[in-house]
């Protein structure tokens, strides 16, 4: 137990969580904490939690050779073409990733194991939800092969500056062609090498140098406000445990940041627009709570949260009272948020029984009820976080979340 604590303290993990995560469906409490790490790769982090397996996996001759040629291929001094050939020495090929899959399912057919893993976290999690009617081994077999093309797109954009799907606000910040970055990746290469662990599984290191990656890129945006249904949000969450909810038509009133381009503005334009109408709405009863959604998004890499600033405005120039407003500051495109609203109203016990209200402009309201908004959600996110309606008025929408939200998109590291 003492080595395998020492290895979640490696990774930024721990099995003990300070504060109910929002990332946990009715029916599940994660056992580690509510890093980075576990947000965009949680089936290596579960692995450690799951009783049984980080010892099966150790005791796998494959993976264990498997783990071994893979710390070989990591350069100990130079190599061509620099700096590309550092960094496609931890990309998980083809090859890795089949014989990965053939073993997890051999271990799989252990009954304990299954249990231990799929039952109690995977499934009951909800991370995997895009799998949920697969088989177990099928199951697992998904979930590691979206890990791999994870970690691999991790490595890709942010090691390699391969653009991401929007690159005005989620790409890489170094210069691949300045002869210093090869020295940059290097460094980093040797370091997480060196952090290597006797109770590491064939997962961690690469976690390790994606994690890394992104933190060199400063592109931690996932990490900040963990656990979400702590800090800020805790006096909000407090009053919904007591609140009336048959009292108001809807649960909760929803409205999505409007970021804006240039670097002193807190928030855009149209954001005052929503939060006008519908710090209105809550005045008159229709909905005990605003949940302010948005993350640092623009102009790129800016030091403002759309939800932190939206919160502040409400307080300071509407009048809302600060344990109504429940924050969630990552999302980072109208389809997240309504699947980070999606979660967050989940995982704060809000009621399932009727819909919440969005509440935007004229305009982007019909948008956000259209077919066009559904489709991008499941090109993007391969799930649809709920059902959205048109609304009472020309202002709104009704959203029914889904649990299907829970689903963790390694694919999108800043906000998965």
């Amino acid at each position: 137990m003492k080595r395998l604590l020492m290895v979640m303290a490696v990774l930024g993990l721990s099995l003990t969580p300070a504060v109910v995560q929002a990332q946990d469906p009715a029916g599940y409490t994660a056992p580690f904490a509510d890093t980075m790490e576990a947000r965009l790769f949680p089936l290596p982090v579960m692995i450690h939690a799951a009783e049984g397996w980080v010892k099966a996996l150790a005791a796998d001759p494959a993976l264990v050779q498997l783990a071994a040629k893979r710390a070989a291929r990591v350069p100990a001094t130079d190599c061509a073409p620099a700096p590309l050939c550092l960094a496609d020495a931890w990309v998980w090929t083809d090859a890795d990733i089949a014989l990965v899959d053939t073993r997890l399912r051999v271990l799989v057919r252990d009954p304990r194991l299954a249990k231990a893993l799929i039952t109690d976290h995977m499934r009951k999690s909800g991370r995997f939800a895009r799998h949920a009617r697969l088989a177990d081994a099928d199951l697992l077999s998904a979930a590691w092969r979206e890990l791999a093309g994870g970690m691999n797109h991790a490595i890709a954009v942010y090691a390699k500056g391969v653009p991401p799907r929007y690159p005005k606000i989620d790409a890489y910040i170094f210069d691949i062609a300045n002869p210093e970055y090869a020295n940059v990746l290097k460094a980093h290469g040797v370091a997480i090498a060196a952090m290597r662990q006797s109770a590491d599984t064939v997962f961690d290191p690469v976690l390790r140098y994606a994690a890394g990656l992104l933190r060199m890129n400063e592109r931690t945006e996932a990490a900040p406000f963990r656990p979400l249904l702590g800090g800020g949000n805790a006096p909000a969450v407090a009053t919904a445990k007591t609140t009336v909810w048959q009292d108001h038509p809807y649960p909760a009133l929803l409205v999505f940041g409007h970021g804006p381009e240039d670097a002193q503005s807190r928030t855009g334009v149209m954001g005052h627009i929503r939060m006008g109408i519908a710090a209105a709405m809550f005045k008159r009863g229709v909905a005990p709570f605003i949940v302010v959604s948005g993350g640092n998004v623009h102009p790129n890499r800016t030091a403002f949260n759309e939800a932190v600033e939206m919160k502040r405005l409400l307080i300071e120039q509407h009048g809302i009272p600060a344990d109504r407003i429940l924050m969630e500051p990552h999302a980072r495109h109208t389809t997240t948020n309504l699947r980070n609203c999606a979660r967050l109203l989940l995982a704060a016990g809000f009621p399932v029984d009727r819909p919440a209200l969005i509440v935007s402009d004229h305009m982007t309201i019909k948008y956000i009820a259209s077919p066009l908004l559904a489709e991008r959600s499941l090109q993007e996110m391969g799930i649809n976080p709920g059902k959205v309606v048109a609304g009472p008025d020309q202002f709104t929408a009704l959203f029914t979340p889904d649990p299907a939200a829970f689903h963790v998109e390694p694919l999108d590291p800043l906000d998965p």
